[in-house]
Formats: C-alpha cells, sequence, structure tokens
C-alpha cells in the first residue's frame, strides 16, 4: 500500500515540525489497521528529509517512494487564469532521488524506491549502484510505449553479465555513502569542482 504524503501550508503560523507529527501520526495509525506493507511516498520539501525519514521508518513504514512529483499551477496570460499542465518528468529528474538513495542505503529498515526520470537501463543501474531497492518507472512508459520494459530489463541484464555480477545484491549500494571511501561524495557541493574545472566544461559547453 503507498501512501502519499504532501502539505502545502497556507498559513504562515504553521509550523514544519507541526506538519511532519502529523504525517508521522498518519502513517502509525495506518500501520495500526493494515497488515500488508505500506510505503511512503515523501516530497522533498522538508527542512531534513533524512530526518523525516527517519522518524517515518521508525513509525513502521516499509518503504519510501522518493519522490514526489507535483502538479504545479500555471498561469495563462492570454486568459488570464490558472491551469494545470500536463508534463512528463524529464530524464535529469532522478538525480535528486539518487542523491538521497546513497543517503539512505544501510540506515534505514524500509526499502528505498527511486521514481521521476527513470528513463532507461542506464538510469536504473545507477539507482541501484547508489544504493536504491527498486525503481518507478511511468514517464518513459507514456514516452517509448510498454515495450521499453523489456528493453530495459535485458539492457540490465546485458551491463551485469559484462561486469561479471550475478544478483542485483553483488553491486546494490556499491556507490553508497556507507560504502565508499569518500563519505562526503553525497553531500559536499559539487559545483566548486565544477568550477576548478571550468576549462573542461567550457570546451564540452562552449559559450555562443
Amino acid at each position: 500500500m503507498e501512501i502519499n504524503l504532501y502539505a502545502v501550508p497556507g498559513y504562515f503560523e504553521v509550523t514544519g515540525e507541526s506538519i511532519e507529527d502529523k504525517q508521522v501520526q498518519i502513517v502509525k495509525a495506518i500501520k495500526q489497521v493494515v497488515k500488508i506493507p505500506v510505503s511512503v511516498k515523501m516530497s522533498l520539501f522538508y527542512t531534513n528529509p533524512l530526518n523525516f525519514i527517519k522518524k517515518v521508518d521508525e513509525a513502521g513504514a516499509d518503504g519510501y517512494v522518493l519522490f514526489n512529483r507535483f502538479f504545479q499551477p500555471e498561469i495563462d496570460i492570454e486568459k488570464e487564469e490558472y491551469f494545470y499542465p500536463w508534463e512528463l518528468s524529464n530524464p535529469k529528474d532522478h538525480m535528486v532521488g539518487l542523491r538521497y538513495a546513497g543517503l539512505l542505503y544501510g540506515n534505514v529498515e524500509g526499502s528505498v524506491c527511486i521514481s521521476r526520470g527513470i528513463y532507461d537501463a542506464n538510469d536504473v543501474i545507477k539507482m541501484l549502484l547508489a544504493g536504491a531497492d527498486v525503481v518507478q518507472m511511468v514517464s518513459t512508459i507514456y514516452r517509448n510505449s510498454p515495450s521499453v520494459v523489456s528493453d530495459i530489463l535485458m539492457d540490465i541484464n546485458k551491463w551485469m553479465d559484462d561486469k561479471g555480477y550475478k544478483s542485483l545484491d553483488d553491486f546494490r549500494g556499491k556507490l553508497s555513502r556507507k560504502s565508499m571511501k569518500d563519505p562526503f561524495a553525497y553531500q559536499r557541493a559539487q559545483y566548486v569542482d565544477i568550477l576548478t574545472k571550468s576549462e573542461d566544461i567550457f570546451k564540452k559547453y562552449p559559450m555562443v
């Protein structure tokens, strides 16, 4: 069972702590009345998503889907009114989820699922290397038809054969924070590295 936690505060006096406490209580209440596994699909909009996931983990959640993709209101400037555009996720939308898969691996009891922007086998493999247990794919199926799933599975199997891996567990979490020699790989401000290598970057993306 997947529950979707998302709150849009409409009042200035509502605190982040009160929102989190209410959502944790929701998870506890659901776990008390159902016997099936409960997965929490959550947003990135917490002061510290890791802390909140830990709270939900302690409340008994069995898994976490990271992260929600919300339909945001848009404005039509000709009609001068709101509308809700229907847009699929983009291929690079998975990058935030990758970071949190790497940070969460080995630190929570529940399983970690990465959602948004998973388009091909390379994306799936990246998530598994970071530490994800599973992924969710929707947009790539809309764009490329359901047959893309078979292609992705075949490409993953080929990559595993080339690398000599017999199972997903052979490489799951290999590049997580817990497994890497550099403990800050998922935390530091990578833009510093980019700035120090700016000449190489501009060669690849020349400014017009």
